[in-house]
């Protein structure tokens, strides 16, 4: 197997969350950059990243890299897992660019979106909205070595959004998860770090950065309201973890 960055991203896709689950020390936010503004360049950092190619490898690594050291020094970092991932990332040479193996088992592990969203209304938006609701669980991409593969869903969301009583541009959400598994037989072929999953009737390009493979999906997150006066659109981008 090639060796891949096993701590690169697997995980900071999901600490786009308010720095009010961040143990802070009153002297980390002096005269610097605010813990919660912190979050928010990481996880732009973090975006921009899964698009990379051999010719910005060198620039995107070491903006997220500063990113997260940036976020160290404005919320902490309790359990090491910033630290792990700065140095997962190394020296930000093309060289760390290296993918796994695309033979095996894929989980769907977040959905990245541009806006952070409270879908559970505990409080604390996030930006991969995976976190926001019990729905989208154990959902997988087996790849065989014939060029064939299996993608597995178990559920689908409907949202259904509301003004929160009391506001005009606060919202509140009811998501309300079908459980319903659907087994696809597809066929895969790769170029490169393009890879490309065809059902028959479709072919839809994967982006394979380390062990993170990726689709980007305009506007692929859908809330309404039940009068149809709210439409919420928003582009996506699917995340799958080797495993």
């Amino acid at each position: 197997m090639k060796k891949s960055l096993l701590l690169l991203l697997p995980f900071v896709v999901l600490l786009m969350v308010s720095c009010e689950d961040e143990p802070i020390d009153d002297g980390l936010q002096t005269g610097g950059t605010s813990c919660e503004q912190a979050v928010l360049n990481t996880a732009d950092a973090a975006l921009n990243f899964l698009g990379v190619n051999a010719d910005n490898y060198t620039q995107l690594c070491v903006a997220y890299r500063n990113a997260l050291q940036a976020q160290v020094q404005a919320c902490g970092d309790e359990d090491g897992s910033l630290q792990a991932a700065i140095e997962a990332l190394g020296d930000c040479t093309d060289q760390n660019q290296q993918s796994s193996d695309l033979e095996g088992t894929w989980l769907l592990t977040a959905w990245l979106i541009d806006e952070a969203y409270d879908l559970n209304n505990d409080g604390t938006e996030s930006f991969n909205l995976l976190d926001e609701m019990d729905c989208y669980n154990n959902e997988t991409i087996v790849f065989n070595s014939d060029g064939t593969a299996v993608v597995t869903s178990t559920s689908y969301a409907e949202i259904d959004v509301s003004i929160e009583v009391g506001t005009t541009d606060s919202f509140d959400y009811i998501v309300n998860c079908i459980q319903e598994t659907e087994v696809s037989n597809v066929a895969w072929t790769q170029n490169n770090n393009t890879v490309t999953i065809s059902d028959g009737s479709s072919d839809l390009e994967w982006t394979l950065s380390g062990n993170q493979l990726s689709i980007f999906v305009p506007e692929g997150f859908f809330a309404i309201s039940e009068d149809q006066t709210i439409v919420q659109n928003d582009d996506l981008t699917f995340v799958y973890t080797k495993q």
